[in-house]
């Protein structure tokens, strides 16, 4: 496993990150290979409650993001991953921040990756969401930014 391997599939979760955040379709489905398969599971689920595949099926998410939360913070950590050649597989975890209202709902999630190096760049091939937890917690507004 080379360096440069790591610190590019850790770009990528970051990527991933941003594009969500930025309700970006185009971006969002970049980090993907065309035929990434996507699946969802609530905690301690075994079997998935949402089950996408490909770049026309995964557009939908970025939009739905958009239709649900004012904003989102993905924040990715603890990113491990094993490299076979044009091959990896890997785990981030994630505290997802969502604002809904005067509500801020707070996920930690698991990602569970398989990845493929196609073109030169790394992309995400297989991902299980695992939810583990969520909080719901109310929001203030603290005034920051006004003049």
């Amino acid at each position: 496993m080379h360096e440069r391997d790591v610190v590019e599939l850790n770009q990528l979760a970051y990527r991933y990150a941003a594009a969500v955040d930025a309700c970006d379709v185009a971006l969002f489905q970049s980090v993907f290979t065309p035929d990434a398969r996507l699946r969802s599971y609530h905690p301690e689920a075994a079997e998935p409650f949402a089950d996408l595949t490909g770049h026309a099926q995964l557009a939908t998410i970025p939009n739905t993001m958009r239709g649900m939360y004012r904003a989102t913070t993905h924040m990715m950590t603890n990113h491990l991953v094993e490299v076979d050649g044009d091959e990896a597989s890997g785990q981030v975890l994630c505290t997802a921040r969502h604002l809904e209202g005067a509500s801020s709902i707070n996920v930690i999630i698991r990602y569970v990756d398989r990845y493929a190096r196609t073109g030169g760049e790394w992309r995400i091939a297989d991902r299980q969401i695992r939810f583990l937890w969520s909080e719901r917690h109310d929001v203030t507004d603290s005034g920051m930014g006004r003049g």
